[in-house]
């Protein structure tokens, strides 16, 4: 499986450390950074690196040993809690690689998938040598710049697709998606790229937020439009008042087909300029998708038919 990005992680993400002054400080980022971590594990598509030199690289000459025994003023039992709480955070996620390794491949990255990323617990940029936008303060972040970077680096139709498919690994996306964005009437796709990327992000992450009953639909409309606006810019999400898309899909571990009611759509109504569709010129730009529910899946799925004019 391709994977969508890389994560790492080193002494550098919890540079917090250095102004902690108890043990509780230390349980606390502890806590922060075990729950940040955990919620990467919704993704198959996204690895977690940490350095095998964690507990001996300092970005000031300090080992990790240095710092905690530093905070909890050379308290031993202190200490050895607070090594065993980060200890129990870190340890599942150690590589072979070191953290000047980590930096080479971050900083040397070229315009492909996967991303390679590195983790911060705050905004503050502290890996040495890293751009801003090289570095990640959550799972929910890490989506969003790799949306981003889609919209911004892709070099043709083809491409767009193929990278959605591998970064939104929750969405379904049809075999003909991509005749779909030549439909636009105003411009082309090209003009709305980072919309569309925004709101393929948005019902992505929304996977894990939206109910698992067949009959919340219309609540779970509302819940992907805030996290549109929660993620930058906001979508409307709706159904389709009449002329119910229905769209043909492969059933989930199947050679069957179903047809599938995707009248569900983010409205898109400007370019990424802002600029507004004009009335009267052609149709504004929609992601149509359904929901749909199964037996063998815990959660609804998203089957995402269309993106191109209303329909």
């Amino acid at each position: 499986m391709t994977k969508a990005a890389k994560v790492y992680l080193t002494l550098y993400s919890i540079d917090s450390l250095s102004t902690a002054n108890t043990y509780n400080d230390i349980e606390n980022i502890a806590k922060s950074l075990n729950d940040s971590l955990d919620v990467y594990k919704r993704s198959n598509n996204v690895d977690i690196n940490c350095s095998n030199d964690f507990f001996e690289y300092g970005n000031i000459g300090e080992s990790l040993d240095d710092k905690l025994l530093d905070i909890v003023q050379n308290n031993w039992d202190y200490y050895q809690l607070a090594l065993s709480e980060i200890n129990n955070v870190v340890l599942p996620y150690v590589t072979n690689n070191n953290t000047e390794g980590m930096l080479a491949v971050i900083n040397n990255q070229i315009a492909i998938l996967p991303r390679h990323y590195s983790f911060i617990l705050a905004d503050t940029y502290n890996w040495p040598s890293v751009s801003p936008e090289n570095h990640t303060t959550s799972w929910s972040h890490t989506l969003s710049l790799n949306s981003k970077f889609i919209a911004d680096n892709h070099t043709n139709v083809q491409e767009f697709i193929s990278w959605s498919k591998i970064n939104y690994e929750y969405l379904d996306f049809h075999p003909n998606l991509e005749n779909t964005l030549s439909t636009i009437q105003v411009g082309t796709y090209t003009d709305y790229k980072q919309l569309l990327s925004h709101g393929l992000n948005a019902l992505n992450q929304s996977y894990h937020l939206i109910s698992t009953e067949a009959n919340q639909n219309q609540a779970d409309l509302n819940i992907i439009s805030h996290l549109t606006h929660q993620l930058g810019h906001q979508l409307n999400c709706s159904r389709q008042g009449r002329n119910k898309i229905p769209t043909v899909f492969n059933k989930p571990n199947s050679a069957e087909d179903e047809t599938i009611n995707c009248e569900y759509h983010l409205k898109i109504d400007t370019t990424d300029n802002r600029h507004p569709i004009p009335r009267g010129t052609g149709n504004p730009v929609r992601i149509y998708f359904g929901l749909k529910s199964y037996n063998e899946y815990e959660r609804k799925q998203f089957k995402i038919a269309h993106i191109g004019k209303h329909l």
